[in-house]
């Protein structure tokens, strides 16, 4: 399994774990994204990027429960690896 970065693309995401790219994740107007400080990895709540390129997501493990929206070029998601 590796990390992929979300694609705008992207269909049947909701429940599916996410690494965030970025430190400092933030909504489509630019604005942080409201979650706990050292926050990497969270669980998308949505099947597909919004129109305003966001994804809900939540946190996970031992976090404080938080949904936000964070654009979904700073999430990524696990794939199998396919070898030909």
């Amino acid at each position: 399994m590796v990390w992929r970065p979300v694609r705008a693309t992207d269909t049947g995401l909701k429940g599916r774990a996410a690494r965030l790219l970025t430190s400092d994740p933030t909504d489509d107007a630019g604005w942080p994204a409201d979650l706990p400080a050292g926050v990497t990895d969270v669980v998308i709540v949505e099947d597909t990027p919004s129109p305003t390129a966001t994804l809900t997501v939540q946190t996970s493990g031992d976090a404080a429960p938080t949904r936000t929206r964070v654009r979904f070029d700073q999430l990524a998601v696990r794939d199998a690896v396919v070898e030909g």
